[in-house]
């Protein structure tokens, strides 16, 4: 059962104070801001459309990178280098992450044990990654759920399951992995070796569930794009709306700080939004309009609390920006 949670009536003086406040200078970590494919320090490097984030390790983030079909790591120092994929080898091919093939991969999830999972929106399927030193890159890529490159929506063993362009994932406390189905309007849980729906089954529930991130109390938030929402869903199956004092636009990446503020990578704004307990949105990165600038954004995809910043993946100026909390 949906519940909607009032966090604070909506109205004009909110509105008005929200956009009042200043926003701050984003730091630009990593990219040149044309799309392309280098590794490198900071500048050096380029991307082409990062658009999902993960910790790795304690200085860096995951990045994946859609249309390079690679995943990337980049330090707080602004160090560049891939784990796997490449722009020349587009497709599906498991196997040592010197070798693996991927088709757009999107949503990424580090475990606590240092499997990634990976959400393929163009492969329709679940890739995952494990660590072995005898592999070359470190790492051996396996298809976790799904039929590679078959698209569609059929619930059961992993190995024959339909996905419909999933586009993000978190690891459970349990060590399931759960992704935003989007074609399907569904959150889904690869458990066991067989995938189900945990969220979403009634039609109209979600439009594009694009991101989720871990909530408080085993709690996931979920960016919904399409309603311009963000949800929660609790351990229990309930799933809250949020009220907020300030419209979205197109949440596209949500993250929980540590002292409960929510952030929003607001898509179509243009900005990176921060709200608190009350329900209170401020803009707090980007200007409202698309650009290059330092103080701009142009499409934020998602954002990420780690190592003590708040980091952004800026998919169309094809950069990876930071703001530091402390």
């Amino acid at each position: 059962m949906e519940q909607r949670l009032v966090i604070l009536a909506m109205g004009a003086l909110a509105l008005t104070a929200s956009a009042a406040e200043p926003v701050r200078t984003l730091r630009v970590v990593a990219g040149s801001g044309v799309a392309g494919f280098a590794d490198g320090p900071g500048a050096a490097a380029q991307f082409n459309k990062p658009i999902r984030l993960a910790p790795f390790g304690p200085d860096a983030v995951l990045v994946s990178d859609i249309y390079n079909h690679a995943l990337r790591v980049v330090t707080k120092a602004g160090a560049v280098r891939t784990l796997a994929g490449a722009p020349d080898r587009k497709g599906h091919q498991d196997g040592s992450a010197a070798e693996a093939r991927f088709a757009s991969p999107h949503g990424v999830a580090v475990a606590a044990d240092g499997r990634i999972a990976v959400a393929e929106a163009e492969g329709h399927d679940i890739r995952l990654l494990t660590k072995d030193a005898k592999a070359a890159g470190g790492y051996v890529v396996s298809t976790l759920a799904g039929q590679p490159g078959k698209k569609g929506f059929q619930e059961g063993p992993a190995a024959l399951a339909l996905f419909n362009s999933p586009h993000a994932t978190l690891w459970t406390a349990d060590g399931d992995v759960v992704t935003t189905d989007i074609g399907n309007g569904r959150l889904r849980r690869v458990k066991a070796g067989l995938v189900e729906t945990i969220a979403g089954a009634e039609k109209g529930t979600f439009v594009y569930p694009m991101d989720i991130a871990p909530g408080a109390l085993g709690s996931i938030l979920i960016a919904d794009a399409g309603s311009h929402q963000i949800r929660t869903l609790a351990r229990d199956g309930t799933l809250t709306t949020l009220t907020l004092d300030a419209p979205l636009s197109t949440p596209h990446g949500v993250a929980a700080g540590p002292d409960g503020t929510l952030y929003v990578a607001d898509m179509k704004s243009h900005r990176v939004l921060a709200v608190d307990a009350r329900g209170h949105v401020t803009a707090i990165a980007g200007t409202g309009e698309a650009g290059g600038r330092p103080d701009q954004l142009n499409r934020p995809a998602a954002v990420l609390v780690h190592a003590g910043w708040l980091w952004v993946a800026d998919l169309d100026n094809h950069r990876i920006s930071a703001l530091p909390l402390k």
